[in-house]
């Protein structure tokens, strides 16, 4: 007779992080080795040293699997604080092109981002990555080093996008060398100099009509 007493203990044991660890660990090497789409969970899991239905304890799908070993991969790296708001996101550009140059995003990061079941899992996963950007997007605003007008998360979306659209495309990520050019032209905008932006030439013409 099954002792119902000791698989109540055992169903409601807590997790342990060792075992979590090794898993995500395992997860890391799998993917890298095989691929996203050729990893399996039980090799994930052997490799580990445990028994399959320790993944399923954890993580419902590989999909899962993948959304936590890429956020684990890519905990983010404290954003710096020099006073100058341009070195600051120079060094944070620099840090991002290494980041996503590694196999790691080539290998598992496309597949699980562009699977639409995950979408709004990878979206939560990764919501609180870009805030302490923004955070030290809206001090230099504060301090007025840029404009009051200047959206955080457009800015973000900006340079993130010059890493972010080769991935999607396969196309080579920009080189650590590229981070100053991608961060100039971001807060500089790409308008010659002395010409006035085709929309600002607009609103003056209507205000001139309304005198």
């Amino acid at each position: 007779m099954i002792n119902e007493k000791k698989v109540a203990a055992r169903a409601g044991r807590p997790r342990s992080p060792r075992v979590d660890g090794a898993l995500l660990d395992a997860a890391l090497e799998v993917f890298l080795e095989r691929g996203y789409h050729s990893a399996s969970l039980s090799e994930i899991a052997r490799r580990a040293g445990v028994g399959t239905p320790a993944i399923y304890r954890r993580w419902r799908t590989k999909a899962d699997v993948g959304v936590d070993v890429v956020r684990r991969q890519a905990e983010p790296a404290p954003i710096p604080n020099t006073g100058s708001i341009r070195k600051d996101l120079v060094v944070f550009m620099r840090q991002r092109i290494k980041m996503f140059s590694g196999r790691l995003f080539h290998y598992l990061l496309f597949p699980v981002v562009t699977d639409p079941g995950l979408s709004a899992k990878v979206q939560a996963s990764f919501l609180d990555y870009r805030q302490p950007l923004e955070t030290r997007i809206r001090a230099a605003v504060a301090s007025g080093e840029l404009r009051p007008d200047t959206d955080p998360a457009r800015l973000v979306d900006m340079l993130m996008g010059s890493i972010v659209m080769p991935l999607l495309f396969s196309a080579p990520l920009p080189s650590r060398s590229d981070a100053e050019s991608i961060v100039d032209q971001a807060l500089e905008g790409f308008a010659a100099r002395g010409a006035t932006p085709r929309a600002s030439r607009s609103r003056t013409r209507v205000s001139a009509r309304g005198r």
